[in-house]
């Protein structure tokens, strides 16, 4: 099997974006590598009529909010036991804790290159599972 070449930036796009108000979703064709969007209310003249039904075709389903939550907790405990960490984990714990997280995270800028860097990498390994999972060798681009 030959690598397919696909944008990383546009799988990680699909895997963390969520169509909640309306119908939609990220596919990728296993035949070019190209992530398609559809969603309820966009010209859809440029995609394949067969898009749902169509196995050349794989909805990328996006992450489960404590898939996400979790990558959150991972960080935390690789920043060890430090006053940060302990802000970032109360964060965590309070009321809408995704927003917590980001605004304790902005309090503390010298936290943001390393969140942001550690949140890349694993936004890549999930991709790569999803795409191993799917029986897909990829070279990214």
């Amino acid at each position: 099997m030959t690598s397919l070449k696909i944008n990383l930036d546009d799988i990680i796009q699909a895997l963390t974006t969520r169509f909640d108000m309306v119908e939609g979703g990220f596919y990728l064709d296993t035949e070019t590598g190209d992530i398609l969007l559809s969603t309820e209310g966009l010209d859809e003249g440029d995609l394949p009529e067969d898009l749902e039904d169509n196995p050349r075709y794989r909805l990328i389903d996006p992450l489960a909010s404590h898939e996400s939550f979790q990558i959150m907790e991972d960080f935390v405990d690789s920043l060890g036991d430090t006053k940060e960490a302990g802000k970032l984990q109360e964060a965590l714990n309070r009321r809408k804790p995704f927003r917590q997280f980001k605004d304790t995270l902005h309090a503390h800028t010298n936290l943001s290159d390393a969140w942001y860097a550690f949140e890349q990498h694993e936004l890549k390994r999930l991709a790569e599972e999803w795409l191993e999972e799917n029986g897909i060798k990829t070279e990214w681009v």
